[in-house]
């Protein structure tokens, strides 16, 4: 009886551990990946997948080929939907077709996640020899050279030999940096694991990983981050590891290095710049504006008058107003309206001696000609200085400097004076720096009186000289 029911309890316990292992079966939650956060690593990708004879064995407890396609499916249920170009072979006799060796179940073109479940769906068959070197070889045909690989070999590592590891070298060879190789191992075989490290050191960077380490969902995201994508903290289109510029707002757009633009140039990003197209070496404030020293509104490397005082009204050149046009600015003119051509001292207000007559101006009281005489009085070079300062300032006049004289003595002489009278003045205003080509001396004799000749103070007011100004 004791027996009998030892033998029971030990079917019962084995029942038990039967059931547990069937509940156990490994089983791999896919990832969901946050695309705006990452960008490509790379342009196409090709799974290598084991389906020879020793994927008909078991490895905790189940069937390894079981194992190799929901972890196939939980991979591509994780992979996002961008735009790369994705394929699918298998080795041993996985197609039913293959002969011991590798075919293509799925070529290497536009990747949707439906249409490689259908790749994945067809690996069967299983059989067959270990030629994971023929596939690996046979994948440098599949893809696009010189463009950025991804190849994942799905497998055991049983039953392979030194002609996987070779291959992957040769792979390497041909897409050189373009090319990571990552393997994931189905079962524990320490041989197995192995082997599968030396393809993957062979083919360059990439990782070994045991499929019982990838069931997480967490796992299985950052697996797929490792292969396909780079991290991109600000999202801004350009991986963390050649971003120049981290945490970019969001939106804002980016030059090659990840560094928002700054089409100006000015060293203020468009997206801060609220003055765009500022020309280039232009000092700008923190918006991007130009400075701006003195308040003007005319920024500085326009402003031909910098350090206006503050309020004061300027033109498009950042130089105070001068309505009347006399070198003497609004704000300093205390005779506004002098009309133009009139010398001013600083006050903007003609001096003394100078008497406006609408267009023309005269020097009187200051400069007098003794009779017949032609030669300038002491008094007369004072008076006349402040009008060289004013056509020295004022460049665009041109003056007729017009000589007069009493009605004392003869015509022809009178008219012989009066042009030796404007010659006189020219000949000054010359000699101190006022170019020739801007005067003119005409003589006028007794002509134009401005006072009566029957006095001697009229005679004497007689005796001028007067400016006929004109801009040029």
């Amino acid at each position: 009886m004791k027996r009998a029911a030892g033998v029971a309890l030990v079917a019962v316990v084995a029942l038990v551990l039967t059931q547990g292992c069937a509940h156990h079966k490994m089983a791999f939650d896919p990832g969901q990946i946050d695309t705006g956060r990452y960008v490509k690593k790379v342009d196409q990708f090709i799974i290598i997948a084991d389906g020879s004879t020793s994927m008909s064995y078991r490895a905790h407890s189940q069937q390894k080929l079981e194992i190799e396609k929901s972890m196939l499916a939980s991979l591509n249920t994780t992979i996002p939907e961008l735009d790369w170009d994705g394929g699918l072979r298998v080795f041993g006799r996985g197609s039913c077709a293959s002969r011991g060796k590798t075919v293509l179940i799925r070529d290497v073109v536009d990747y949707g996640t439906g249409e490689f479940d259908a790749a994945i769906d067809a690996i069967g068959c299983i059989g067959g020899r270990s030629p994971l070197g023929k596939a690996i070889a046979a994948s440098g045909g599949d893809l696009t050279m010189g463009e950025p690989t991804a190849v994942i070999v799905v497998s055991d590592g049983l039953n392979m030999g030194q002609s996987a590891v070779d291959a992957a070298a040769k792979l390497k060879e041909a897409l050189g940096d373009n090319l990571d190789l990552y393997a994931v191992q189905i079962g524990d075989s320490k041989k197995g694991a192995k082997l599968l490290g030396q393809v993957v050191a062979a083919g360059g960077d990439g990782y070994l990983k045991a499929a019982h380490e990838l069931t997480t969902s967490a796992a299985m995201n950052q697996f797929v981050v490792d292969v396909f994508l780079y991290p991109d903290a600000d999202g801004d289109g350009v991986p963390d590891h050649l971003d120049q510029c981290p945490d970019t707002p969001a939106g804002v757009e980016v030059d090659a290095v990840g560094c928002p633009i700054d089409t100006d140039g000015d060293g203020v990003p468009d997206y801060l710049d609220k003055c765009p197209g500022t020309p280039a070496g232009t000092t700008v404030d923190a918006k991007g504006c130009p400075i701006d020293s003195d308040g003007d509104g005319v920024p500085d490397y326009l402003d031909k008058c910098p350090n206006t005082p503050a309020g004061v009204k300027v033109d498009a050149s950042g130089c105070p107003l001068d309505t009347d046009g006399d070198g003497v600015p609004d704000y300093l003119d205390k005779c506004p309206g002098t009309p133009r051509g009139v010398p001013v001292d600083e006050n903007g207000c003609p001096p003394t001696g100078v008497v406006v007559r609408g267009a023309e101006w005269a020097v009187e009281g200051q400069i007098l000609f003794d009779v017949n005489k032609a030669d300038l009085k002491p008094t007369a070079t004072e008076l006349l200085g402040k009008v060289v300062t004013f056509l020295q300032k004022n460049q665009q006049y041109h003056v007729e400097i017009q000589g007069h004289t009493d009605s004392t003595g003869p015509a022809a002489w009178n008219a012989t004076l009066s042009q030796m009278r404007a010659d006189s003045v020219m000949s000054f205003l010359v000699a101190n720096g006022v170019d020739a080509g801007r005067l003119t001396a005409k003589g006028f004799g007794p002509s134009e009186p401005i006072a009566s000749n029957d006095t001697a103070e009229g005679r004497q007011l007689n005796r001028r000289v007067d400016f006929l100004p004109s801009e040029k």
